[in-house]
């Protein structure tokens, strides 16, 4: 398998970060408003997607470290 072009790694890195402004930007919205955002007919509903988000969003809070 060859290398990566240089076009390819380029292509990534933009995916990447388009991928996390996207994430950052429903990071900073309130969950009811992420959830509506996310919400397509058909799929999980609103208020299931507020479940998955808050726990997603738990999930990647860490705790606070104690002061030593």
């Amino acid at each position: 398998m060859s290398a990566p072009s240089l076009v390819r790694k380029q292509a990534m890195r933009a995916a990447a970060r388009a991928w996390r402004a996207g994430s950052d930007a429903m990071d900073r919205m309130p969950v009811q408003a992420a959830a509506r955002a996310c919400y397509a007919p058909g799929g999980p509903s609103v208020d299931e997607l507020e479940q998955a988000i808050r726990a997603d969003r738990a999930a990647r809070t860490l705790p606070h470290r104690a002061a030593a």
